[in-house]
């Protein structure tokens, strides 16, 4: 597979009771799903695909676009982590789910800032 094959998919889902991904009670995800796919339509089949079998339910795609470089930069803190997903996706053709960040804790960041 080519890095031209990789698409990056920034998200809001929400999850069920039942979701594997939902390990803390959260309503709702964000995150960033990255996948191989010819193109963005397929890319979109993959990732609502993905969205099903995790018992989730889609809410909104904040972006969409094809991963380019191998030093990929946005100049946030998951830079590191869609480098690495990029590379095993790359390697094996899975989905790899990077970047997520739930509703418990994002309200527990919050919470927490209104302490100091």
């Amino acid at each position: 597979m080519t890095n031209n094959n990789i698409w990056l998919i920034d998200h809001k889902a929400t999850l069920s009771e039942f979701s594997p991904m939902n390990m803390d009670g959260s309503t709702w995800i964000l995150g960033i799903c990255v996948l191989n796919a010819g193109n963005e339509k397929d890319a979109m089949a993959r990732f609502q695909s993905f969205v099903d079998k995790e018992d989730m339910e889609l809410i909104e795609v904040y972006e969409i676009v094809p991963y380019k470089d191998k030093d990929f930069t946005d100049g946030s803190r998951r830079s590191e982590q869609v480098n690495f997903a990029a590379a095993k996706v790359n390697k094996a053709g899975e989905v790899c789910y990077v970047y997520a960040r739930t509703s418990e804790a994002i309200d527990a960041m919050s919470e927490g800032a209104g302490d100091e």
